[in-house]
């Protein structure tokens, strides 16, 4: 008598079954955290849109006051905050790598 005669078909069929359920588990899992991910990341972006505008309107409207003859010690004597400096890091970091680019050496394997 072989192995295969004593399962019952309904018996291997759901154990499959729950092995797959199992397994899709782990799927589901997986997408639920990618969609919290992804949605979290799109308030990021929208919240870093929403500073940026929020920056953009105080410079502006600190300029107006310093224009309109408030001095910046005025300004922040009453309390009113200093629109921060732009940030510049980007540039910097892209000429360092140019920089760093063109003192690397090149070796000519033809000639050598």
């Amino acid at each position: 008598m072989s192995a295969i005669t004593t399962l019952d078909k309904d018996t291997v069929l759901a154990r499959a079954r729950a092995a797959i359920d199992t397994r899709t588990r782990y799927v589901e899992s997986l997408f639920d955290a990618a969609t919290a991910a992804s949605a979290a990341h799109s308030a990021v972006t929208a919240a870093r849109t929403a500073a940026a505008d929020a920056d953009t309107a105080l410079a502006k409207a600190y300029k107006e006051a310093v224009d309109a003859g408030w001095t910046p010690a005025e300004l922040k004597s009453a309390g009113l905050p200093t629109p921060a400096a732009p940030r510049t890091t980007g540039r910097r970091a892209r000429a360092r790598r140019t920089r760093t680019a063109a003192k690397t050496p090149t070796t000519d394997t033809a000639t050598g």
